[in-house]
């Protein structure tokens, strides 16, 4: 029995195996909740460090990834000054651009056929004649999915006399990601890659996310951060997942192989509607009719899509990938409208 689908919010739609979820209950029964977190975190950053392949004096944990870019906001953007991203990108950067009281530079996509694709000269060109404080990269890119090629991101760090911050939120679900194909070199100093446990490892709810970067800008964000900013229950249930991902790589595999099942049955069944390639955990389509009917009537058959205003003509959504099942009543809805 299927209820509501929730694919909205590009949430995992899996819970944990069976010895996984046992070790979580252990590792949350032993939490002493009246006592404050490690300030320094330094197991934490120690596991992370394991997992990503680098030391912890480079990682900066956050309250999810939100943190992470609030950090990044909050040392180098003041009042006045111009942040640099591409059209469409993750919501939040427009509205930390808001709070900050910036002003969003924003280069737009280019849309040809079924390709999405970035004016790399043009936001070359903005790079430089704009001044940005900060510059913003989501790769995959939310909500289009396409992952930016790498040399297009060396030219930005190349060109950019500002800190530059690259999410990859979703790159566990992607074919390469910019920081794996670079590790084995030193990032640039202003460099911060940004990383999340929210989506493939599928603790959205209790908001862990962290910071790859230099020792020097490790050190800046660590120095103004809230020295709890990860409870105590968030930092047990990420030590024990980080402690095995071999469950965590079977996950990614079906979330992938799901996401081209579902891209393969609206190309080949749903004309009227136009989805494009995706290296995230989502799809993003063109929708045959308005966005707000389109919704609406998954709102009657009990599912959540979400809605985008884009540079390009249409109606936009995206819909979060979930399991097989959820699939299958997905596509169905989608024939009736």
């Amino acid at each position: 029995m299927i209820d509501r689908l929730r694919l909205d919010k590009n949430e995992c739609p899996y819970g944990f195996p069976d010895n996984i979820a046992s070790r979580i209950k252990e590792a949350i029964a032993s939490v002493e909740p009246n006592r404050y977190p490690d300030p320094s975190y330094s197991n934490l950053r120690d596991a992370i460090g394991r997992y990503v392949g680098t030391d912890r004096d480079r990682i900066v944990p956050g309250n999810g990834g939100d943190e992470i870019l609030w950090l990044a906001f909050a040392s180098f953007v003041s009042p006045g000054d111009r942040v640099l991203t591409l059209e469409p990108s993750f919501s939040q950067y427009e509205h930390m651009c808001r709070v900050f009281r910036a002003e969003r530079v924003a280069v737009p996509m280019t849309l040809k056929g079924d390709q999405i694709e970035v004016d790399q000269e043009e936001f070359l060109r903005k790079l430089r004649s704009k001044g940005p404080s900060l510059v913003l990269l989501d790769s995959p890119n939310n909500p289009t999915g396409i992952s930016l090629p790498d040399q297009f991101i060396i030219d930005v760090l190349e060109a950019a006399k500002c800190p530059v911050l690259i999410d990859e939120a979703y790159g566990e679900f992607s074919d390469r990601t910019f920081f794996d194909s670079n590790a084995s070199e030193p990032l640039p100093e202003s460099t911060m890659i940004l990383k999340t446990l929210s989506k493939a490892w599928g603790i959205a709810g209790l908001r862990v996310g962290y910071c790859v970067t230099s020792h020097p800008m490790a050190k800046k964000l660590n120095g103004i951060r809230s020295p709890f900013n990860v409870n105590v229950y968030s930092e047990a249930v990420a030590m024990e997942l980080l402690g095995d991902r071999t469950w965590l790589d079977e996950r990614i595999k079906s979330i992938v192989d799901a996401r081209e099942r579902l891209y393969s049955r609206i190309k080949r069944d749903l004309p009227d509607w136009q989805v494009f390639p995706s290296q995230g955990n989502f799809l993003l389509v063109r929708l045959p009719e308005s966005k707000e009917n389109v919704i609406s009537l998954m709102k009657d058959q009990q599912v959540e899509i979400k809605g985008f205003d884009l540079p390009w003509d249409g109606s936009w959504a995206r819909i979060t990938v979930g399991k097989d099942e959820e699939i299958d009543k997905l596509i169905d809805i989608m024939e009736k409208i």
